[in-house]
């Protein structure tokens, strides 16, 4: 017999709505455990919490247990690392405090603008450091508190003048720093006639670092040379110097070629428009390191060097960074390339790359970077995703390289943590695979890889 439609449509939705109230009957369930769940997790949340609490108070107390069982002698050189935070230090136990007091090389560096109208704590500080090199930081002048220094001047190691420069080096001239080694300061240029009082005052000074308006009379005068139509000859003991940095607004060299000598030179770092006349003068026949700012670019074209070529063969390493104080190239890194053209490391901010590795800008047809006939190691830094596109020279130089025969390169191409932009470069971009092929080794330093 036929079954009744209506009688089976009856029946499913007897079916169907047993079937709805066993689902929610189990929604309900499973509702509920999920909110037992919830609590559970939460409730060994916080036991997971005091356990870490727990350990965590119990390693201190170990690590505090072992520690306090090292002698003064070994546990002021472990302070010594984290010297910076010793205000924190000393206040864990009355024995870490006497422990710091008592360590001279925590009071060895002196910022004079801390102890100003409080001489009391200045001459503390000057006793805890006992005999110890100082370092000094002098950013205001306050004669009486110079003066109190100036009792320990045998024990200055570096100096660095960051205002009231005039006055300062006023007072320096009548007093003998005999350790001083480094010296860096930021003068005005009518400070010509104090800088050279100073020389006999430093006779161990090893780096100096020199801030300056003018560089023409009052460098000069300083490296102790004669000074065309300026002042007569100054002595100095530029002997020892072994860095030296430069900063200066303006150059307008008139000295003679090969005039100013450095004997022990090994580092230069010039943060100036146009380096060349600087290099003309200059004689350092074991200057290794060559650092190139380039700030204050203006409307200066880049000069021919006219010197002598050979005086820098033992340059091996060279660097074009960008001016702290004006960032961007400066085409005077042009008539750097073959100056330095004993160059073997080469570390270049991003920003040099089109170029170094172009020969547009030449004027004669050749790639800066091929001066380099001993080149073996290649640095780019600050690498960003905005940079890619400066690459293209790159990988057309590398090719170039590859295809003559040259030798292949230990690359390294760097992003900086101050970089914002986040970099990943793909395994299958031109870039990458020009430089596995072209190079004996390549470093990606803050550059992951990706495959897509």
């Amino acid at each position: 017999m036929p079954v009744d439609p209506h009688l089976r449509a009856v029946k499913d939705l007897a079916n169907a709505q047993a079937e709805l109230a066993r689902l929610q009957r189990r929604e309900s369930e499973l509702v509920q455990e999920l909110v037992d769940m919830r609590k559970a997790v939460a409730a060994q949340k916080v036991v997971v919490d005091e356990l870490v609490v727990v350990i965590d108070d119990l390693a201190k107390a170990s690590a505090t247990q072992h520690i306090e069982r090292l002698p003064n002698e070994l546990l002021a050189e472990a302070f010594l690392y984290i010297k910076d935070e010793w205000h924190n230090l000393v206040s864990v136990s009355r024995r870490w405090r006497a422990v710091i007091i008592d360590t001279p090389g925590f009071w060895s560096e002196i910022n004079l603008d801390r102890y100003c109208s409080v001489p009391t704590l200045l001459k503390l500080h000057l006793e805890r450091s006992r005999q110890t090199p100082l370092t000094l930081v002098l950013g205001s002048y306050d004669q009486e508190l110079l003066d109190i220094v100036m009792l320990h001047a045998n024990r200055l190691h570096t100096l660095r003048i960051n205002g009231h420069a005039p006055q300062i080096l006023s007072r320096i001239t009548h007093v003998r720093l005999p350790s001083l080694q480094h010296l860096a300061a930021n003068v005005p240029e009518d400070l010509v006639n104090l800088l050279p009082a100073i020389h006999p005052r430093i006779p161990s000074l090893k780096r100096l670092e020199l801030g300056i308006s003018s560089a023409s009379s009052m460098f000069y005068g300083y490296l102790g040379n004669d000074i065309p139509r300026r002042s007569p000859p100054h002595i100095i003991a530029a002997e020892s110097l072994e860095e030296l940095s430069l900063t200066s607004f303006i150059f307008d060299w008139e000295f003679q070629q090969d005039s100013i000598q450095f004997p022990l030179l090994r580092r230069l770092t010039l943060d100036v428009s146009c380096p060349v006349p600087f290099l003309e003068v200059l004689v350092a026949p074991k200057l290794t390191h060559i650092c190139f700012t380039g700030g204050y670019c203006g409307a200066v074209s880049p000069r021919e060097f006219s010197g002598t070529w050979s005086k820098f063969d033992n340059v091996t390493h060279i660097t074009f960074a960008l001016s702290r104080f004006e960032h961007a190239v400066n085409e005077q890194a042009l008539s750097l390339c073959p100056i330095f053209r004993g160059t073997r490391y080469a570390d270049i901010h991003v920003e040099y790359v089109p170029m170094m590795f172009n020969s547009s800008l030449t004027g004669h047809g050749q790639i800066p970077a091929d001066h380099w006939t001993c080149l073996e190691s290649l640095s780019i830094r600050n690498f960003t995703f905005s940079s890619l596109d400066a690459f293209e020279d790159l990988v057309a130089w590398f090719t170039q390289r590859r295809d003559s025969g040259q030798r292949k390169l230990l690359f390294k191409l760097i992003h900086e943590d101050q970089a914002h932009d986040l970099v990943t470069l793909n395994t299958s971009h031109n870039l990458y695979q020009t430089l596995q092929e072209c190079c004996a080794s390549v470093v990606l330093d803050g550059v992951p890889l990706s495959a897509y």
